[in-house]
């Protein structure tokens, strides 16, 4: 796994925190979800016919895709309703790197070394102290519930999209042609649902639909990524954003103190220097 590789997907870990803490800082949680994916459809249906489409043989990824991607928003925007983004966002993607790495050697045959697999391990333990290590009285049972859902739906989604874009050989026109389908079918649920009224303004709606197009940047980076090195290497190492989100808990949504992730922080960085090695 060269450098580039590395430095991609830590920035594509720092995109998807900020891009989540802005979904976060909208309460209307319908608003927000809906607002993210009509910023997608907007770029994703202008750009999409200059792409192209996928091969073929990564329709039948991109059919599953679709509905772990809608599963996945479902389960996070409940998770946002009812418990802190510093709490939320650590349980939901620290479980991931552990699930992935196990599909990734059940389904395509990845192999970490004994290195490499510890420093999954320490990752996921720094990610995961970031949720354990709060007022137990701040977070609510249900949004644990819904976190570790959306913890489930990220694990699957990421083994699905890696194997998809592998299948695709075209990073761009995955994530393009994902994104379109995934969009259409979110808003077609928002207009039959509340077609009228969600409606936030315009300063609220730009920060919605910005957030829409940050996920896509953040996560085209991410499958660009998957194609060259392996599945449970990418997902460890694009976690890392929990160190962004837990600082964004701290300093914007005042959620707790900055103590509380330093030896988090040190954990993390100590599995990628593993990773990296191993």
């Amino acid at each position: 796994m060269n450098s580039t590789v590395v430095l991609v997907v830590l920035g594509a870990g720092l995109v998807h925190a900020v891009w989540n803490a802005m979904a976060k800082s909208l309460h209307d949680q319908f608003a927000s979800f809906a607002l993210l994916n009509l910023g997608v459809a907007l770029v994703c249906w202008v750009t999409w016919p200059f792409v192209g489409l996928p091969k073929s043989a990564a329709l039948v990824y991109l059919a599953f895709s679709v509905l772990c991607h809608v599963g996945y928003e479902l389960f996070l925007m409940g998770a946002y309703r009812r418990t802190d983004f510093s709490q939320s966002y650590p349980i939901a993607r620290g479980i991931a790197p552990l699930l992935v790495s196990l599909a990734s050697l059940i389904f395509a045959g990845e192999h970490l070394s004994a290195r490499g697999l510890f420093g999954v391990v320490v990752i996921v333990m720094g990610i995961v102290s970031l949720a354990v290590r709060r007022n137990p009285a701040v977070g609510h049972r249900q949004g644990v519930y819904w976190a570790l859902a959306t913890g489930v739906a990220i694990a699957t989604y990421t083994v699905v999209d890696g194997l998809g874009a592998r299948a695709s050989a075209n990073a761009l026109r995955y994530a393009m042609t994902l994104f379109a389908l995934q969009s259409a079918v979110w808003l077609l649920g928002v207009v039959l649902r509340q077609p009228r009224g969600w409606w936030p303004g315009a300063r609220r709606a730009s920060i919605g639909m910005t957030g829409g197009v940050l996920s896509m940047v953040g996560y085209i980076a991410v499958l660009w990524a998957q194609i060259r090195a392996p599945l449970g290497v990418v997902s460890a190492l694009r976690e890392t954003g929990v160190l962004w989100a837990a600082l964004i808990g701290v300093f914007i949504f005042r959620e707790g103190r900055v103590r509380r992730v330093v030896v988090p922080a040190a954990l993390v960085v100590g599995g990628i220097a593993l990773l990296s090695l191993g």
